[in-house]
């Protein structure tokens, strides 16, 4: 099953929501393409660094370039590419450096000075135009070689533009451009349960906005002239494909009531309905990846409510103990509460309750 891909709908179409993001979905659709096989990407070759490398018959090596935007001096990169692999010839157990290497790129358009340093190279280069085509509620993507447009590739994108126009909104309001092309790379399960998320906070307080400030969508009411008291934040991390979600709340277990900005740790697997820990994090940005390696100080538990449930101990790379729905031993507050030993509890969050309680302590914080 191929991957999902992250997009964004501009004035002009749609298209990938980065460079990396186009570079994934070639990288997973080499063979269709260009009947070749993925070998290396990002590369790291005398201080440049090549998108893709792939081996045809006879281990041939071809190098990509790939540019989201048009650019004009993709010929010159991929002279020096050339070049450099082969004085340094990395990776000879997986490549024939006597065959002829190809040189490819992929550009949405290719700038004149291209054309014309192609035109005098005593290299052979292979351009290849793309665009996305939205139709019958599927996405597309058309790859042509520039001086052969009748041969054109087209494969389907595995991403779904995300409508919100015939949903119960409670007078909230319609969902920010950067929100819904984040939402079309999740499953339809990850989509509802984002949305719910937000019809929560959206729908606790009227004075509660939802604003974009860069690459992230923050949940605030206004203070004083410029300031704002946030509650809540998303942010899109390109290499999970997943919505990050972040809280205002109370760091535990400390005598001072202390309100941070946290990360909220959701299971993968559970399609943000519970997490089982929240970290505090100082401003910028954080992947899912990194938040392994971060403090655990910090922990709650949580469990989807499956048959069988995984709970997760001390830290992130501890033992995980499989537990039966029979080690639930009563429901109290929105909590399930379960046994660890015969003095000890664990208390175990959905994502709504962690959700209300920061909501209760932006509240407190306004009032």
């Amino acid at each position: 099953m191929k991957k999902n891909v992250a997009l964004r709908k501009t004035e002009q179409g749609w298209k990938f929501i980065d460079e990396s993001e186009l570079e994934t979905f070639v990288w997973d659709n080499l063979e269709e393409i260009f009947e070749l096989k993925p070998l290396t990407r990002q590369l790291s070759i005398k201080g440049e660094i090549c998108d893709i490398l792939a081996t045809g018959e006879n281990n041939q090596l071809a190098i990509i370039e790939l540019k989201n935007t048009e650019d004009r001096y993709v010929i010159n990169q991929l002279t020096r590419y050339y070049d450099n692999l082969l004085e340094e010839q990395p990776l000879k157990h997986n490549i024939n450096y006597d065959e002829q290497i190809r040189l490819l790129a992929i550009c949405p358009s290719f700038h004149r000075h291209n054309l014309i340093d192609e035109k005098h190279s005593r290299l052979n280069f292979n351009l290849f135009n793309f665009f996305i085509v939205y139709e019958n509620n599927e996405f597309y993507f058309h790859l042509s070689q520039i001086h052969n447009q009748s041969k054109t590739k087209i494969i389907k994108i595995n991403y779904q533009e995300v409508n919100f126009q015939n949903q119960e909104t409670d007078n909230i309001p319609e969902p920010p451009r950067l929100l819904l092309d984040w939402l079309g790379s999740l499953t339809n399960t990850e989509i509802e349960n984002l949305t719910k998320i937000r019809h929560q906070i959206l729908t606790f307080d009227r004075r509660l906005e939802e604003t974009v400030v860069n690459k992230s969508i923050i949940y605030a009411s206004k203070y004083g002239k410029e300031k704002i008291r946030p509650c809540a934040e998303l942010c899109f991390d390109r290499k999970s494909k997943k919505i990050l979600l972040f809280l205002w709340l109370i760091i535990p277990n400390r005598q001072n009531k202390t309100i941070v900005r946290m990360q909220i740790d959701t299971i993968a697997t559970d399609e943000y309905l519970t997490y089982w820990r929240y970290i505090p994090l100082k401003e910028g940005i954080i992947s899912w990846e990194k938040l392994s390696y971060l403090s655990i100080d910090y922990t709650f538990y949580s469990v989807p409510g499956n048959s069988k449930n995984l709970l997760y101990f001390k830290n992130f790379n501890s033992m995980v103990k499989e537990l039966e729905p029979d080690n639930i031993t009563h429901i109290k507050g929105g909590q399930l509460i379960f046994k660890k030993s015969a003095n000890d509890e664990i208390i175990v969050d959905d994502i709504k309750h962690i959700i209300n309680r920061s909501l209760k302590i932006w509240l407190e914080r306004i009032s």
